[in-house]
């Protein structure tokens, strides 16, 4: 009697394996011929019809191999927490930076307003005190957001560095016994205020450009003293300060006195 070939499935889904039905006794002939018949049945039967995975199938590796281990997860944790630690010294730097170009930004919005100010105010800027009050100024002229107030919002949000915490936020009383808030992060450059860049004093003595001379920056670090007396410690708003200069650029330049 010729023996049957082995069979293993290779697809998902094969039957529970194929048995022969009980068949009453046959000769030896005709009963080959039964099992080579029904043999071909079943593996008709297993490649045709789709199921579940079964166990070593080489196509559908048994699911509980598909976890992670112990090991393989400790690993990956301690990835993690090694990037953290390179990460996290320069995310300082990241906001820092961030909020200085925000904070350019603003400066160059309000570049825009001058210009406008001047064009129609024959090239004067505008005659303003270098900070709002409480902050001590020494001249009685109006803060610079009053004077453009026609040009640009009192209250607008580019008037408030991203990065300061202290000054555009200091409350005070008015003459009218109203309270208010500074509402400005910026000084205005007052050897500009009421004239024209020719008749200033960068111009005329120390010869400075349009692109050298300043005319709002950040409100500077250090000790500062308010209206009524009292001092205030203002941190520096970025690593590098922020400059709008009279040709409407913004920049971060390094200290200078004069230019030969």
């Amino acid at each position: 009697m010729p023996s049957v070939r082995p069979y293993r499935t290779r697809t998902t889904g094969c039957p529970p394996p194929c048995s022969p039905p009980e068949a009453p006794a046959t000769t030896a002939s005709s009963s080959g011929s039964a099992r080579r018949q029904d043999a071909g049945a079943c593996a008709a039967r297993s490649v045709d019809m789709p199921g579940r995975p079964v166990e070593g199938d080489d196509f559908h590796p048994d699911a509980r191999t598909a976890g992670f281990s112990l090991v393989e997860l400790l690993i990956a944790l301690f990835v993690i927490a090694t990037l953290m630690a390179l990460l996290m010294p320069a995310l300082p730097r990241m906001r820092d930076a961030a909020q200085r170009a925000a904070c350019a930004a603003n400066l160059s919005d309000i570049g825009k307003a001058v210009e406008l100010f001047r064009a129609d105010h024959g090239e004067t800027f505008p005659t303003a005190r270098y900070m709002p009050p409480p902050w001590l100024s020494g001249d009685t002229d109006p803060p610079f957001n009053q004077a453009m107030a026609s040009y640009l919002p009192v209250d607008a949000a580019s008037y408030i560095c991203p990065g300061d915490r202290v000054v555009h936020n200091r409350v005070y009383t008015t003459e009218d016994g109203a309270t208010a808030t500074t509402g400005m992060s910026y000084t205005y450059i007052v050897a500009l205020s009421g004239s024209t860049f020719e008749q200033s004093f960068y111009h005329r003595f120390l010869h400075w450009t349009v692109t050298e001379t300043p005319v709002l920056h950040d409100f500077d670090g250090g000790t500062f003293e308010t209206q009524d007396g009292q001092e205030v410690q203002v941190d520096f708003f970025h690593e590098k300060r922020n400059v709008l200069f009279v040709d409407g650029h913004v920049g971060q330049p390094a200290p200078k006195t004069s230019r030969r």
